[in-house]
């Protein structure tokens, strides 16, 4: 597996737009942050500041199971991002090393071939943190 580095922590909040504020305060400064609303599977409000690499994850429900992860854990970091330059190879190492993958996920369709490919690794084995591998872009 080869690592190309950070790409973004997620933020699990209460009030998405009380965060952009606070965020964009705090870490504005000369530039300042860009959110732009991504979509997102189900019924969550994400935004993401790229440059930052910084999401904000709101679930726009109590019964959503991230609606009940913010219920019973309250705000907290998320998830964190590493970008991998392939997803395939990235799988097959975590699954070497004995990780459990929960989640997989790949935005394509019979029209139009992936450009964005992510696996997440149960939290159990990385001491509560949720890891996603993400493989970004189109392949030849």
């Amino acid at each position: 597996m080869k690592l190309l580095g950070l790409n973004r922590v997620e933020l699990l909040v209460n009030d998405p737009d009380q965060a952009e504020r606070d965020l964009s305060a705090l870490l504005g400064g000369e530039g300042g942050l860009s959110f732009e609303r991504e979509p997102a599977e189900g019924v969550l409000d994400c935004r993401v500041d790229w440059k930052a690499g910084i999401e904000i994850v709101h679930p726009e429900s109590d019964e959503h199971v991230v609606g009940q992860l913010l219920k019973g854990k309250g705000e907290h970091i998320f998830t964190v991002v590493f970008e991998v330059e392939n997803i395939d190879d990235a799988r097959a190492w975590v699954l070497k090393q004995g990780f459990e993958i929960m989640y997989e996920f790949d935005n394509g369709t019979p029209e139009k071939p992936a450009n964005l490919r992510q696996i997440s690794v149960s939290p159990e084995r990385t001491h509560g943190m949720l890891v996603t591998l993400l493989e970004r872009g189109a392949r030849p």
